[in-house]
């Protein structure tokens, strides 16, 4: 192996710790590319995706969390069909991770409440929308009430926004990570369970 290749270039068993590095990065650190990955949700009329920011990166429990209004078209569709695919990659670092699970909707439960409690005013504010995400509107609009707009939310006005408050928890079962070299890429799929793992290369 050349110096300058990383460590887990030809070897697999280090692949799935580079993952959840990176993965718990995105959560701490808003440079870290994993921090606002593609997510793929099924609709009726097929595949919709969108970005959404990386909250949580649990390695124990193979866990990725994010947090969404409770009216929005992502609760619908997961509520058809709970698949879900993200979609991560590193510039720097040249890697791409995607990642398959099931999703899971917390609304009002110990942990919507945990989390809502350390959740910041400004990230709150989201949460204050009037409207669902989506609705048509005649003029430009945040969503956000106007008494609100431009201006700090007070945190106990602030707490009415945990009605519209919700937490996707993803139970990961697959990852595939590609990583991208001028010699040579690599390329590897990795299965999940709550006691394993298993690794295999796959031709990039």
């Amino acid at each position: 192996m050349n110096k300058e290749d990383p460590e887990f270039y030809n070897n697999k068993d280090l692949i799935l710790d580079e993952i959840w590095n990176l993965l718990s990065k995105g959560v701490t650190d808003r440079n870290e590319d994993f921090r606002l990955p593609v997510v793929v949700l099924n609709s009726k009329q097929g595949p919709d995706a969108r970005i959404v920011v990386l909250r949580g990166a649990f390695q124990d429990r193979n866990i990725l969390r994010f947090h969404t209004d409770i009216r929005s078209d992502k609760i619908k569709f997961i509520k058809n069909n709970n698949q879900i695919y993200f979609l991560f990659y590193n510039k720097e670092r040249k890697i791409q991770v995607r990642a398959a699970g099931i999703a899971n909707i917390h609304y009002k439960d110990d942990l919507t409440k945990e989390v809502w409690e350390r959740t910041q005013v400004i990230s709150r504010k989201c949460y204050l929308a009037t409207n669902a995400p989506g609705t048509k509107s005649e003029d430009p609009t945040s969503g956000i009430p106007e008494q609100y707009v431009g201006k700090n939310v007070p945190k106990e006005e602030s707490e009415s926004g945990y009605e519209n408050f919700s937490i996707i928890e993803s139970k990961i079962d697959s990852f595939e990570w590609l990583y991208l070299a001028s010699k040579g890429h690599r390329r590897a799929k990795i299965e999940l369970s709550d006691n394993d793992s298993k690794a295999h290369w796959v031709t990039p």
